[in-house]
């Protein structure tokens, strides 16, 4: 990622970020998870490969787009189908989320963003 692109990324989270903070429509609620202290994990997912911190999925529920790692306890399931179940369930226990969002269109580019913003903090 160039460094254009990646001071882009992080600048786009931080607004998105504060944003959530001022209560901006798109972003029903701010995540309740610190992205900074979660650990890297292998990704053995058939496809995928590499490391994972924040690897997500999103849900509807409420009205709301509803971001959820599938990076559960320090650890990702072998397979994609296998992580997302594990994620809901996380999610149904403890409710944590990496934030909720207007419209699936506001999740996605969320997830996208903290995708990338973990791509430079973990530099990979």
């Amino acid at each position: 990622m160039s460094d254009k692109r990646k001071k882009l990324a992080a600048l786009m989270l931080n607004q998105m970020e504060i944003a959530a903070a001022a209560g901006v429509p798109y972003v029903a609620e701010a995540r309740n998870i610190d992205v900074s202290q979660l650990p890297e994990v292998p990704n053995r997912i058939p496809g995928e490969g590499g490391i994972s911190t924040v690897r997500s999925m999103g849900i509807s529920e409420d009205g709301n787009e509803v971001l959820i790692p599938t990076v559960v306890d320090g650890r990702l399931a072998p397979t994609a189908a296998q992580a997302e179940e594990e994620a809901m369930r996380h999610y149904r226990r403890t409710g944590k989320h990496l934030g909720k969002y207007a419209t699936r269109a506001a999740s996605d580019a969320a997830a996208t963003l903290l995708h990338e913003r973990e791509a430079l903090r973990t530099g990979r």
